[in-house]
């Protein structure tokens, strides 16, 4: 027997009602949901306004400016070089150089040494309550706060380069720096010559997953 099309009809529009009222109550999780697993990036660069000696053993990099930025969960202190990363997982690739530097060079041109003094840049959980002991090795490169070892460089404009996941449950903060050995001669961390800025000495770029 056929029902009648009036209970058909009531069924309809329960089942639509119910189906709306399911949608509704979903719509604020699945905008959390989204909102929560948006990436953010930011990639920070350090130029050089100013020429900048590099000093024997670890030097921390004081990045200048924000090439990119989406969010907020990712800052950079331009003071003293370190970045604060709100809770997460972060991918993070960068780049440090150093470069001889006589000031004497015609222009347009660098010093290149040969043998040339050799290094690497590093990054390294930082923790502001920590007082680091002197020398090169106050820190080893073992050590539970050393994030990623960079690749072997020369200070012939080489670039060391680094890259790495990193994952925190809290507000974390790290640095990016860079040695060229216990006694760096005539190396520089910053190269101003020829009124311009625009020499990209290190970079690094992050990406919350």
């Amino acid at each position: 027997m056929m029902q009648p099309e009036r209970t058909i009809s009531r069924r309809r529009n329960a089942l639509a009602g119910g189906a709306a009222l399911l949608a509704g109550a979903l719509a604020p999780r699945d905008a959390a949901a989204q909102a929560s697993t948006t990436p953010e990036y930011a990639i920070f660069t350090e130029f050089s306004p100013a020429s900048k000696l590099m000093q024997a053993g670890w030097n921390t990099r004081v990045f200048t400016d924000t090439d990119a930025r989406k969010g907020n969960g990712i800052q950079c202190d331009f003071t003293t070089g370190v970045i604060t990363m709100a809770a997460g997982v972060y991918h993070i690739t960068g780049l440090s150089i150093a470069t001889y530097f006589n000031d004497a060079e015609p222009p347009e041109m660098t010093t290149i040494r040969s043998p040339a003094s050799a290094g690497y840049c590093r990054l390294r959980r930082f923790d502001p309550n920590f007082v680091v002991p002197s020398g090169m090795r106050g820190i080893e490169n073992d050590d539970p706060s050393i994030i990623c070892i960079g690749s072997p460089s020369s200070a012939n404009l080489t670039p060391s380069t680094v890259e790495a996941y990193f994952e925190t449950d809290k507000t974390a903060q790290m640095i990016l720096e860079h040695q060229s050995g216990s006694n760096p001669d005539h190396i520089y961390l910053r190269v101003y010559t020829q009124n311009s800025k625009w020499h990209a000495q290190a970079r690094l770029c992050f990406r919350r997953l």
